[in-house]
């Protein structure tokens, strides 16, 4: 066999994965969507302020420093959005691309520890996985996380096989990455699994090879060398307010997303969708047989799911960078699957269910929010088609109900990322209410803002707003005869006493962003 020949199938199969991509992550970027609050629209505007004001090492957000996330990832989308506009297209360009690469790294994964078909398949699981379609859409870094993650992965198997310097500096190199884009927390995806799985499976020596003493060093001192930088910039508070209120307030008691220990395994069932099946008979395969890898991927996917799961505040895409090894573990079941001469009924039913529920969701969404928009329940018709042709896959042909579901998973990214995001956009992007606050309040005429999230609204408004309390909000309407007030309908109460807009109001303009009716008000 020629050289060009033994390279065929590696070629297949990566042709394979990127057209997946590009059904179910890139061409829904052709569809223009807003950035929406809360998480979109604070980004974009601590880019924007990042950019008009040159404060780089510190984010900002409405003028204050924003302690939640390091600088890093808004200054590798500052890189897009110099080569790109407009600002949400720049931030979903770069989260296509963190996909990519973390497609890319799953596939290696998959293929260096349970061959190429097991390879294959943990890259279009990963591609196609619920979690992976929405946090493959959204302007966030966990995306480029789960890319670190697994490829320091990929650095710590080629230490344990016998490599040398170079892997452990590819392992400290992805570290330092997760690091610098998540905070201390992306240590629990990299660090963790290294510290407890090479001393298990290769002993001392290639514990040694990590230089662990080493890295953790490098990693301290570039942290150091980012703490002096700041504190020259003058911005002390700025790190007194990440320990207090990010890494012990947000570990021990959240002041947002507070969720009970159990909360990630009750839900990663229902994320893995439409793999859960296969996940459960790779998982099933790793526990029976034992094959080379099965306590790396196991100490891989568990431990970091400990360490999040311990730490009080929670949300769903936090369990991204877990995904890699899960869909490997998902692949593994895929390959069995394909081998096998007939499903079990319950591995074939549960993707119709996962279509037959994303059909009545949109369904129920567009009676309730969107106003019975035909287009909208066209959509549900359209993944209620999705279910049928699922039902419509021989249970008795296995390898043909895989890649049926493969075409399933992108077939309702692109319902939910393209098809619907025009009906949705107007019901979460702060646009039309920015817009407002801008056309009424040019500068330096003064807005403020009533006991709203601070950020949401700055970016389409195109300038910083006054935050004020709700017990406060009558006292400065009081002072400030001349401004803008920007009030939810459930607060005009503190206000107003009959809790409504007075009628010599001359402005009072009226939206609806995230569920909740605001009102623009002046000239009263």
């Amino acid at each position: 066999m020629s050289a060009t020949a033994g390279r065929e199938p590696w070629r297949t199969d990566l042709l394979l994965v990127c057209a997946v991509l590009l059904a179910a992550h890139a061409l829904p970027l052709l569809v223009h969507r807003d950035l929406w609050v809360q998480d979109e629209a604070r980004y974009g505007e601590i880019l924007r302020e990042m950019l008009g004001s040159g404060r780089w090492l510190v984010p900002h957000l409405n003028g204050h420093p924003y302690p939640d996330k390091p600088p890093v990832y808004f200054w590798m989308v500052a890189g897009v959005a110099h080569w790109v506009q407009p600002v949400e297209l720049a931030f979903r360009i770069f989260t296509v691309f963190s996909t990519a690469l973390a497609t890319l790294g799953t596939w290696l994964l998959g293929r260096t520890l349970a061959g190429r078909a097991a390879g294959l398949w943990a890259a279009l699981v990963y591609l196609t996985v619920l979690v992976s379609l929405v946090v493959g859409q959204i302007a966030r870094m966990d995306m480029l996380l789960a890319a670190a993650a697994v490829f320091a992965w990929l650095a710590l198997l080629r230490l344990r096989e016998g490599g040398g310097g170079g892997a452990a500096l590819a392992f400290w190199l992805c570290s330092a990455l997760a690091l610098a884009v998540k905070g201390p927390i992306a240590l629990a995806f990299t660090l963790l699994p290294a510290l407890v799985w090479l001393p298990l499976d290769g002993g001392r020596e290639a514990l040694r090879r990590l230089r662990p003493l080493t890295g953790i060093a490098g990693l301290a001192l570039g942290v150091l060398g980012w703490i002096g930088a700041v504190l020259l910039a003058g911005e002390g508070d700025y790190l007194r307010t990440i320990w207090h209120e990010q890494l012990v307030g947000r570990a021990v008691n959240s002041w947002s997303h507070k969720e009970p220990v159990w909360f990630y395994a009750a839900l990663l069932p229902l994320l893995l969708l439409p793999w859960t099946g296969p996940a459960c008979t790779g998982a099933r395969a790793l526990w029976r047989e034992r094959p080379a890898g099965t306590r790396f991927l196991a100490l891989s996917a568990a431990l970091p799911l400990l360490a999040i799961s311990l730490v009080s505040g929670k949300l769903f895409i936090y369990v991204q960078p877990l995904v890699p090894a899960l869909a490997v573990i998902a692949g593994i079941g895929c390959a069995r699957l394909a081998q096998a001469e007939r499903l079990g009924a319950l591995q074939f039913a549960l993707p119709p269910l996962y279509a037959l529920l994303l059909a009545l969701g949109i369904a129920f969404g567009t009676h309730d929010q969107l106003a019975d928009d035909w287009r909208g329940h066209a959509i549900a018709l359209a993944a209620l088609g999705l279910a049928g042709f699922a039902l419509w896959l021989p249970r008795a042909r296995p390898r043909r109900w895989l890649a049926g579901t493969v075409a399933l998973g992108a077939a309702c990214g692109w319902l939910l990322f393209a098809a619907l995001l025009p009906l949705v956009d107007p019901l979460f992007s702060a646009r039309a209410l920015g817009t407002a606050i801008a056309r009424v309040a040019p500068q330096p005429r003064e807005v403020a803002i009533v006991h709203s999230t601070r950020g949401i609204l700055n970016l389409y408004a195109g300038r910083l707003l006054t935050e004020v309390d709700r017990e406060d909000a009558r006292a400065w309407w009081q002072a400030h005869p001349q401004g803008v007030l920007v009030i939810q309908a459930a607060h005009l109460k503190y206000v107003f006493d009959d809790a409504a807009v007075p009628a010599s109001c001359k402005v009072n303009d009226t939206h609806r962003v995230e569920l909740k009716a605001y009102h623009v008000i002046a000239d009263c």
